[in-house]
């Protein structure tokens, strides 16, 4: 997507070098982006600057474009610089630029980025799992954003509700590698037809219970924005919905979420991420090895964004289940 950037009506606006910078939203097959310095100051000491950040498609759909340009700096409203302030000096961002890398696995980013420590640009990352102790050792998380998990989902009273599935089942069912549910012990259950999450994307599939790690559909599957999950609320008694909780409970008297490995995902266990296919929605930034001040200003400048009230409305309005405060409450589809 390339498209130019109007940032409201005159008075808004101080320089036409803060105007026509254009978004990206670019494929994940770039691991890494080498990017330059902040563009010149513009008038009334605001500066026009960038960032970019690469999501995790599982978590694509809840973020979105939010984290660009378009997000921070609305059309149609005027532009409002992100004061901030760094080694005793204010600071004032305009993101004239953002772009965001999309990829089922954003490891060889995080590995990439970090590899650079020594040279502070404007990056960052979203990341949908726990950090690893090395990459702790890197990396700092900035903003802790919200919870999700994996769900297997299937018609209400369907015959997986109650016997449920393995997570070596679970997995196997999200690859596609079986065809009905007695194959996974689901007796009664009949033929199944996999539905795979794509969230925004219409060629990847969101990795799910370890499965299609690569964002490559699985050959017996279908790509449904909801995971199959409305089809499954509909009555289909055949469809292994492979999806996230956050859609999941939008659906929460219409359809049935399969216990895998012995526990369905709830509320408490979503959130305390104590069910094992669970999982935190953060967002890190490396560790710089030699720090700058304007750097270190634009990437707080972001983070402020993102941590804010106008970022949080965004995500909760895509169905974002938030780390504090309450979650929306369903009663059907």
């Amino acid at each position: 997507m390339l498209d130019g950037l109007s940032h409201g009506p005159p008075a808004a606006r101080s320089d036409a070098r803060c105007q026509n910078h254009a978004v990206r939203r670019i494929a994940f097959a770039i691991p890494f982006l080498t990017l330059g310095l902040p563009a010149a100051a513009c008038a009334q000491k605001a500066q026009d600057t960038f960032f970019n950040s690469t999501i995790p498609s599982r978590v694509d759909a809840l973020i979105g474009f939010t984290p660009t340009t378009f997000g921070i700096h609305p059309r149609g409203k005027p532009v409002k610089p992100i004061s901030v302030r760094q080694s005793g000096r204010t600071y004032r961002f305009i993101f004239g630029n953002a772009a965001t890398a999309t990829g089922p696995d954003i490891t060889i980013y995080l590995r990439n980025m970090t590899r650079y420590r020594q040279y502070p640009t404007p990056v960052g990352s979203f990341v949908d799992r726990e950090l690893t102790a090395k990459e702790k050792k890197v990396l700092q998380t900035r903003a802790d954003i919200g919870r999700d998990a994996d769900v297997l989902a299937v018609s209400r009273d369907h015959p997986a509700c109650a016997a449920g599935v393995s997570r070596a089942d679970a997995k196997r069912i999200a690859a596609g590698t079986v065809t009905s549910w007695e194959a996974v012990g689901v007796s009664g259950g009949g033929a199944m037809s996999l539905r795979r999450s794509s969230g925004s994307s219409s060629t990847f599939v969101e990795p799910r219970f370890g499965a299609s790690r690569d964002g490559k559909k699985p050959s017996r599957a279908k790509l449904s924005p909801d995971g199959g999950l409305g089809e499954a609320a509909a009555g289909d008694v055949s469809i292994a919905a492979v999806t996230s909780y956050s859609r999941a409970r939008r659906y929460a008297a219409s359809i049935c979420i399969v216990p895998v490995g012995g526990s369905a995902p709830d509320d408490v266990s979503v959130r305390t991420l104590s069910h094992p296919d669970a999982y935190p929605i953060r967002y890190v930034t490396p560790r710089w090895t030699r720090p700058k001040a304007n750097v270190s200003a634009i990437i707080s400048a972001f983070v402020k964004f993102i941590g804010g009230p106008d970022a949080r409305g965004q995500f909760e309005a895509r169905g974002m289940l938030p780390t504090t405060g309450p979650w929306p409450g369903y009663s059907g589809s």
